[in-house]
């Protein structure tokens, strides 16, 4: 997703790694997504040397030069490839993870359980805060968001709405069952 996340952007304007990165940090891609702030600058060199992205210039910025990298016709090609591939993937929507756990539950003392869901609850609480944060962020650095990213801010804070909903109905049942 890396590749995708930087064609993407460099397909919209030349810009320097430092520019993606505080993009990726004010949408809070890393909420939603595996891709880490310090992966962007080792794609740009990789996808530099398979000649993805070339060096457009440079930018003198106080005392630092901030290289400057646009997409080649090459990374135009890979970036379609790599949107048509992503879009051939059904999205995960199953916390497969969790629902395994829940299967070795009864091996867990009810009040750690419990003290566990509470903690579950309260960091995704947090997230949901900085989820509608981020957004309000994006839309202050861009304007109006465009209607499929605020479809995807809206599916985004109902999935964890949703979630919320689930471990506090856990919490109760396990809290029934004592």
């Amino acid at each position: 997703m890396v590749r995708l996340v930087i064609l993407g952007l460099l397909n919209q304007r030349p810009m320097s790694g430092y520019e993606i990165q505080q993009l990726h940090q004010v949408s809070r891609i890393d909420q939603w997504s595996d891709i880490l702030p310090g992966s962007i600058y080792h794609a740009l060199k990789k996808m530099a040397a398979e000649g993805l992205v070339a060096l457009a210039g440079t930018e003198q910025t106080g005392m630092r030069t901030k290289a400057i990298f646009e997409i080649t016709d090459a990374g135009r090609a890979e970036y379609r490839r790599v949107l048509r591939e992503a879009w051939s993937q059904v999205p995960r929507s199953l916390p497969g993870d969790f629902y395994l756990l829940l299967s070795f539950a009864h091996d867990m003392p009810r009040a750690d359980l419990q003290a566990a869901l509470r903690e579950l609850i309260a960091r995704l609480e947090e997230r949901l805060a900085q989820w509608e944060e981020g957004r309000a962020a994006k839309a202050a650095a861009v304007g109006d968001l465009p209607p499929p990213i605020r479809a995807a801010f809206d599916n985004g804070r109902e999935h964890m709405e949703a979630d919320l909903r689930f471990l506090r109905r856990l919490l109760e049942e396990f809290a029934e069952s004592e």
